[in-house]
């Protein structure tokens, strides 16, 4: 189990690192640069869900894509804790 966690946890923040990379990379270019994202989001599944119950009550969030980014990446990265802490209490049981 440890196993999975660690490479859920290296697999999001690889995902992650080329969300934020590319961002920044194409940050007023015409490309589209929509891959990272979505990848980031579906990887962050079920946490990233939570986007859409955080827009209703903060309309200005699907304004900047900089929030948008940084929650996907926060809700990932606990959900990433959270899945070692299973990984760890699995392991004692």
């Amino acid at each position: 189990m440890k196993i999975i966690a660690a490479i859920y946890s290296l697999w999001l923040g690889g995902v992650a690192l080329w969300a934020w990379g590319s961002y920044f990379f194409y940050e007023g270019s015409t490309r589209e640069h929509l891959l990272p994202g979505i990848a980031l989001n579906v990887l962050a599944l079920p946490s990233s869900l939570l986007i859409e119950r955080m827009a209703e009550q903060v309309p200005r969030l699907l304004n900047s894509p900089i929030a948008m980014l940084s929650l996907v990446t926060g809700f990932g990265g606990i959900q990433a804790v959270l899945v070692w802490l299973i990984a760890v209490r699995f392991k004692q049981a």
